[in-house]
Parts: C-alpha cells; structure tokens; sequence
C-alpha cells in the first residue's frame, strides 16, 4: 500500500476501511494529530529549505483522514476543521511544486497599558476556599469554559471534557478536602482516553493528558479571577493502599462512560473574604543556574 491508502504510526497503522470504524471522537483526534505533526511542525523547515520542487508525499496522511472524514459526512463547519482545512490546502500547494505564502501576523509586544492587565491577573489571582451561597450567571459559566477550550493541548487532540456541576446533590458527588458546598459550580476536567492509545501517546507520551487538563485548569482559574469570581484547584485521589480513586466513584455516581478519565476539578463561585495571597520563593531560589 501507498501512503495514501495506510496511515502509519510507530506502533500501529490504519487502513482506509479502519479509519472508516473509527468512533468520530477519536478520528477527530487522529486528523487534527497528522495535520499537527505532518503539515504544522514541518513547515515552517520546509519553507526556509525550499528549492521550488514538488515533496510529493507532504500532508498527505492527513489527506488521508481527512478523506474518510468527509466521506462519512462528519461536521466540516467547526473551527478546529477550518484549520485543518486551511493546512491541507498548504500541503496541496507544496505537493504541486507551489510554494504557499503564510500570512499570518507575528506575535507583537503588548502596550504597557495591556501589561498592566497581564500583570494584574497573574499576580493577583489567587486560590479562593470560601464561597457565599450565590449562583453564577450562565454566561459567565460559558466564559469560564472557553477559556478551557483556549487552552494548550498536546498536538491538539481535542480530547479535554468538562462536566459542570451547580446541583448541590451533583456537588456532593466530588470528593474535596475542603468544602465546597457553598461553590456556586464545580467544573470536572477529564480526557477521552481513546483518543491518545490511538495516536500512541500511551506509550510515548502518557503523560500528557494530564498536561493538558492541567493547562485548561489554569486558563479557566485565570478567566473566573478576570470575571470577579475566586476558584480553586482541586485534585481526585488515586487508588493507593491508603485512598480510594475518587474520580472513578464520581463516573460510576455521575454515569460518565468508561472511556472518560477524570484529571482535576475546579471550584468557582463569588469570594467570601479577601483572602491573603500566598507568596512564591524569590526568583533566585526557583532558578538552577549553570
């Protein structure tokens, strides 16, 4: 077989009939993998190396996926498609000999003014344990998850779900070791663990869903501080001789599916008391110098 009919990996492959089983959410994950890693992180090298010729097999596995991605009608008209889409049609140009033109602008230094902004939200956001019984609008909410969504993640995947508990009987199902009864919601961070084992993160990377729940933690924290609400990051326990794994008991008490894994969780809700922030180590202490 070519390339254009087996998608290889290091410890698997996939024909053209395989990827056509493959459950969506994880095929998702496999098409934005090869544009990340067979389009997005060779191109810029190729460009600054281009002699004018064809690389007649550049992208051409996510051409592939992408394929049976729209052969059996999967949602084209989604952000995350639009990107691929946008670099599969780079990786035409470049198997046709035409070197394409990126035009997307450079990172710019923010005005001292938006520095100010930056500033204020890292170093005045802090962990807030002490809620008043208030709920949270929706929309701020939503905003709270799109910055999850913003977040970083590993070859972009896309496999990060968020489960948002406001019921207090929903609440009560996290195990906490503080109290959150008066948190206006709980935002439950977990990963598809089918999406990974299908790319070979498992056993090259396995740490790396972890990562990213922890990146979209941060981000929503970030947004909630911004929004003028005070949060929290909360982990579930693992199972060890001591703890049971807290984050299975809340999918079985939930009705998540087994191919959920629970990572971290967050409470947010409007702050009871200024708390005083907690300080870090002077930079000196947290730098090894050479």
């Amino acid at each position: 077989m070519s390339s254009k009919t087996k998608l290889q990996y290091a410890f698997t492959e996939y024909s053209s009939d395989d990827l056509m089983k493959v459950e969506p959410e994880v095929l998702g994950g496999i098409l934005r993998e090869r544009v990340h890693h067979m389009i997005e992180v060779p191109l810029y090298p190729t460009l600054l190396r281009w002699k004018g010729r064809s690389i007649p097999n550049f992208g051409e596995q996510a051409q592939l996926v992408f394929d049976v991605w729209r052969e059996r009608g999967l949602p084209e008209d989604t952000a995350d498609m639009d990107w691929v889409k946008r670099h599969l049609r780079i990786a035409e140009k470049i198997r046709a000999g035409e070197r394409p033109e990126i035009d997307e602008p450079l990172p710019e230094p923010f005005s001292e003014d938006e520095m100010k902004v930056v500033r204020k939200l890292i170093w005045q956001r802090r962990s807030i344990r002490d809620w008043i019984d208030k709920p949270i609008p929706e929309e701020l909410i939503e905003q709270i998850l799109e910055a999850g969504r913003a977040a970083p993640i590993g070859c972009n995947l896309g496999h990060l779900r968020f489960v948002v508990l406001t019921d207090p009987a929903e609440k009560a199902l996290i195990w906490s070791d503080i109290s959150t009864k008066n948190a206006a919601a709980i935002i439950v961070i977990c990963h598809d663990n089918r999406v990974a084992p299908a790319v070979c993160q498992d056993q090259l990377v396995p740490q790396n869903p972890g990562f990213d729940a922890a990146a979209a933690a941060d981000h929503m924290l970030l947004m909630a501080h911004a929004l003028g609400l005070g949060g929290v990051w909360l982990s579930e326990l693992k199972q060890t001789s001591k703890t049971a794994d807290t984050g299975q008991e809340f999918k079985e008490k939930y009705g998540l599916p087994d191919y959920l894994q629970v990572d971290v969780h967050i409470a947010v809700g409007w702050t009871a008391i200024g708390n005083i922030k907690a300080a870090r180590p002077p930079l000196e202490a947290m730098v090894i110098r050479h």
